[in-house]
């Protein structure tokens, strides 16, 4: 039987929700290490567990998963991808949230503290991962919450903010794919599936403000270090504080190694050539807070 139940997190937005997926029984029980995973524009916590693939690794590695909600521009109808689209307030200006001055680092922070509370998570072993504007968000409450939050794994998203070097670093690992048109690898004017033109940067800023966020004052290295997957290596960084960009050359704006959700014109090819879930996952238990 799959542990999955419905959260509610009262703050100043009122009350927000979350799904969370405890892991199945193993071995001695103790704090669990935790992932908690934002969807992109449109999409749902359902839609992320479903299409992210952390499910089975969460049980074999004991991971305590949580799904928060964004919120929608007509709160009293339900989610809908096009019509009444969940979003985040990734700092970016961008949509209702901005307008509304939704306070969804807040929510997230008190999400946190309520896993540690109630739900058996390791305060040192928290980690933020997301897709497109939930991975944008996870740029901003990662710099926010510096302290609280162990590593980062943004994918498809662009960071929006740029936050002043912080005494706290904070390990990321973003994943961005070569081939997607919502965020060209140059930058550019893109189209997006709500009708509005916008423009967007070359994804090598997102790894540059966090390279700067975590005071690596080396030039960057670059590698294949597998097939079709170009990385980006921060340098001249302190201790814990390791930055990371993979572009893999075949993927558009899909989760690495998920479906299609989106039509290729509008999102470009899934692709196989990743394990979205497993790369994070290696690179999140690699990090804990001291």
């Amino acid at each position: 039987m799959k542990r999955i139940r419905a959260l509610q997190v009262e703050g100043h937005d009122g009350i927000r929700q979350a799904l969370l997926r405890s892991p199945e029984p193993r071995g001695k029980g103790g704090a669990r290490p935790a992932v908690v995973l934002l969807h992109g524009a449109g999409g749902t916590a359902k839609l992320a567990l479903q299409n992210t693939g952390w499910a089975d690794l969460a049980d074999r590695e004991g991971i305590l998963l949580a799904y928060p909600e964004g919120t929608r521009r007509n709160p009293a109808a339900p989610p809908m991808f096009l019509q009444n689209p969940q979003a985040w307030n990734d700092g970016s200006g961008r949509g209702h949230t901005a307008q509304t001055g939704v306070d969804d680092v807040a929510f997230l922070e008190l999400l946190v503290q309520d896993l540690i509370a109630t739900h058996g998570a390791d305060p040192a072993r928290i980690h933020l991962a997301g897709f497109s504007n939930g991975a944008s968000m996870v740029f901003r409450a990662g710099a926010a919450l510096a302290g609280r939050v162990a590593a980062i794994g943004p994918v498809a998203g662009h960071c929006w903010v740029s936050p002043p070097p912080s005494a706290r670093p904070v390990p990321a690992l973003m994943i961005f794919g070569g081939l997607d048109p919502l965020n060209p690898p140059e930058g550019g004017e893109v189209k997006t599936p709500w009708g509005s033109t916008e423009y967007h940067p070359p994804v090598l800023e997102s790894f540059d403000r966090w390279r700067a966020f975590n005071g690596c004052t080396g030039e960057p290295a670059v590698r294949i270090t597998v097939e079709g997957v170009r990385e980006h290596l921060a340098t001249g960084c302190t201790a814990r504080a390791e930055v990371r960009c993979l572009v893999v050359e075949d993927l558009g704006h899909h989760w690495p190694g998920g479906p299609r959700l989106l039509p290729p014109w509008i999102a470009g090819p899934a692709s196989a050539r990743l394990d979205g879930a497993a790369v994070l996952w290696d690179f999140f238990r690699a990090h804990r807070l001291s």
